[in-house]
């Protein structure tokens, strides 16, 4: 069978494609069908030829009339008919459509051999050549049956113009055959650039849509990965819970300091593990813009110091010297989220000690008041102190920190500090000084809450007190000096083994001798305990109180070891020198040892809270994992509570309608929900009952959403503590809703 139209490309064989087509061509096909019925008929009304040939012009107005409806048949059904079946559409269309050129060239030729080229037969050839010049257009697409369509319509009109044998009739025909070749090829031209058109953009669709695929499967991946990461994470942290909780257990042991510093040791690794774990949770939550905030009010001095303090260990393992500055102007209390701000800050120091080029690592915090609340705080972590002349001088080196990241040498940590820092609308930024020392900028925005500086009291005893500091770092001396200024203790710094002695020899003689005196121990020597030695030595100096301040490596020598044990008035702090230690160490030495000492009491056997003894608090712990139990239980039974340990939530509802209880302690993803249950039938037991007074439910969770976090307070939770269980997390809940101070414990 001739086919009038074969697709050659793929834009051609789209159903969407063709479809558009075809209407196009059906849509212009209408108006030229209604229009040729129209012009014809009107030349007949306002014409000689209806009059002199009656019977013909019937004849051609009944043909075009039944030519225009069966073509109408398939241009106003087009959707009903195109739908069934588009290729037999399109095929019986064309078919009609050459059905309505031949009865058109018949129209054309009767009038053209009747009336010779003047009055309606020119009309029509004018009309001709207007129609089938639109006609070329909107049927390029199918240049095939475009040919033959205009050749039916044309050709036959010019032979017998021809045919007349006179001039006007040759002129008329040779214009009609070079009018047909010109329309052909123009068609051609045309019908080309439509298809490549198409081609162009149905290769851009193409594309487009296989990279939405891709897109849609790359989504799918990192949604799968991140569900994995997720649920990894939480399997690790419920192991790495056992091991922490069960170590939190031993610290109430009779215990020599040198196995306390190894449970240390083994408690921080554990912690650094569950940080491991959080990050790679937190990446995935970061990737996925899923990320939620904790907001909280905490104490900004305690979290820097405790953080600085719990990486000197890794610092002195690395060989590097550690120190930190607090800004005088620094809030007591902030509020932000306090978990964030220790991991970024966790990450970037560690990164910092672990690729230092000085040895020395030193931590600045500062915090700029935006307004009376909003401020933004700026903690700078450098390999060794610069000056703040540096500062404008300093270069963004972000290559470091990409090539950091993409090296993978310290795993996400840099990738995740970047995103937390810019969840909390802050930044991270590598500098580089002119003086070749780097340091690292983190910058977050927090709310103060209290804006008076922190600061400890001062104890009268101490007033008056002399203190020399001996080799301290030039800016941790003067911030020292500026505390103990507070602190009512005057101080004084020295360097080196002659001006020390020079010093406390001058102080004795102008009547003003000496307290005490601060060594500060550099790294891979044992300065300090050289001139502790010679001060000992020497009977102007034996009795003079001492304080080493020295790595926890250093201390566990023998060496050091020995000297403490020899020397009673010599005693050791850890690096870097926090300033509460330093006051509780100053208090123990010149204050309580000063003191008429008395007869050492018997050593009391520790408590065990009984059930029935008044002022024990009750707390009942619901929780289905064993090691979870005994942590729990542990830790409480250190806080001073009586425990009782139940696995389900309906044990829990049971044995609270007979049992009183002071807190329950809930584990919020008990199996089948039942904890979720257990609170709700406990606050439906409260109603019942007319209770007066609402027992506080702690709910136990892992790492939740803010939603969800909701979800346990609208069933009747009263607070949440994060699993695994932290000695000083339930430590401040058991004080909140028991008033249990800790110290009397």
């Amino acid at each position: 069978m001739f086919e009038l139209f074969t697709p050659s490309c793929k834009v051609q064989k789209d159903r969407q494609v063709i479809h558009d087509t075809d209407a196009r061509v059906a849509k212009y096909s209408r108006r030229g069908l209604i229009l040729n019925f129209l012009v014809f008929a009107l030349s007949l009304v306002f014409g000689g030829f209806f009059a002199r040939e009656t019977n013909l012009a019937v004849v051609l107005v009944t043909g075009l009339l039944l030519v225009t409806l069966l073509r109408s048949y398939y241009l106003f059904r087009f959707e009903i008919l195109y739908s069934r079946a588009p290729r037999r559409w399109r095929t019986q269309y064309f078919l009609a459509s050459f059905l309505g050129a031949i009865w058109w060239s018949v129209i054309l030729v009767s009038l053209t051999w009747v009336l010779g080229m003047r009055d309606e037969a020119l009309i029509m050839w004018l009309y001709t050549v207007v129609f089938y010049s639109s006609v070329a257009n909107v049927f390029s697409p199918y240049i095939r049956f475009l040919k033959i369509y205009l050749f039916i319509g044309m050709i036959p009109a010019a032979v017998t113009a021809l045919m007349l044998a006179t001039v006007e009739g040759a002129l008329y025909a040779s214009i009609m055959v070079m009018f047909y070749v010109m329309l052909v090829h123009q068609a051609k031209v045309t019908g080309s650039g439509y298809w490549e058109r198409l081609e162009v953009n149905f290769i851009l669709d193409e594309r487009a849509r296989g990279l939405e695929n891709e897109q849609k499967s790359s989504r799918a991946a990192i949604d799968l990965k991140n569900e994995f990461l997720v649920n990894l994470g939480h399997e690790f942290r419920v192991s790495l819970n056992d091991i922490l909780g069960t170590l939190s257990l031993v610290d109430n042991a009779d215990l020599s300091d040198r196995q306390r510093d190894l449970l240390s040791m083994a408690t921080k690794a554990g912690e650094r593990q569950l940080d491991l774990v959080n990050n790679v949770v937190d990446f995935s939550k970061i990737t996925t813009k899923s990320l939620e905030l904790d907001e909280s009010v905490f104490d900004l001095r305690r979290l820097v110091s405790k953080l600085v303090r719990d990486f000197s260990l890794e610092a002195h393992q690395q060989g590097v010297e550690l120190n930190y500055l607090l800004d005088a102007e620094l809030p007591a209390r902030v509020k932000g989220d306090a978990a964030r701000l220790r991991q970024i800050t966790g990450s970037l120091l560690s990164h910092a000690l672990k690729f230092s080029v000085t040895g020395n690592v030193f931590v600045e915090v500062t915090f700029d008041s935006a307004d009376e609340n909003k401020g933004e705080l700026q903690i700078v972590i450098s390999d060794s102190h610069y000056h703040r002349t540096d500062e404008a001088k300093a270069e963004v080196d972000e290559s470091r920190l990409q090539e950091a990241e993409q090296t993978g040498r310290v795993g996400i940590g840099l990738a995740i500090s970047k995103g937390l820092a810019e969840c909390m609308d802050g930044s991270v930024h590598l500098l580089k000084t002119p003086s070749g020392g780097n340091r690292i900028l983190i910058n977050v925005n927090l709310e103060a809450i209290s804006h008076q500086g922190k600061t400890l009291g001062a104890d009268q005893r101490l007033r008056g007190k002399r203190l020399l500091l001996v080799d301290l770092p030039d800016r941790v001396a003067m911030d020292l000096l500026d505390e103990l200024s507070n602190w009512g203790v005057e101080g004084q710094t020295v360097y080196g083994y002659e001006q020390a002695v020079a010093k406390v020899q001058t102080c004795r003689s102008d009547g003003e001798p000496i307290d005490c005196v601060i060594i500060y121990n550099r790294l891979n020597s044992f300065n300090a305990l050289a001139l502790s030695r010679e001060l000992a030595k020497d009977e102007s100096t034996a009795a003079l109180k001492q304080i080493i301040a020295m790595s926890v490596l250093q201390r566990d020598t023998d060496e050091v070891q020995e000297h403490l044990q020899a020397h009673r008035q010599v005693s050791c702090l850890e690096k870097p020198i926090i300033y509460k230690q330093l006051y509780e160490a100053l208090s123990q030495r010149l204050v309580l040892q000063e003191e008429p000492e008395s007869d050492s009491p018997e050593p009391v056997a520790p408590i065990v809270p009984v059930a029935d003894e008044p002022g024990i608090k009750r707390v009942l712990v619901v929780e289905d994992h064993r090691v979870n139990q005994m942590v729990a239980s542990g830790m409480l039974k250190k806080l001073g509570c009586y425990v009782q340990l139940v696995n389900s939530g309906p044990e829990a509802v049971a044995i609270l309608e007979k049992e009183r209880f002071d807190m329950v302690l809930l584990d919020s993803e008990l199996p089948e929900d039942s904890g979720l249950s257990a609170v709700i039938k406990i606050r439906e037991q409260e109603k019942t009952n007319n209770s007066r007074r609402r027992i506080p439910v702690i709910a136990m969770i892992p790492d939740l959403s803010e939603e969800q976090i909701s979800e346990l307070f609208s069933a009747g939770f009263d607070d949440q503590i994060n699993k695994p269980l932290r000695y000083e997390a339930l430590e401040g809940r058991v004080q909140r809703w028991l008033n249990i101070d800790s110290a009397s414990v």
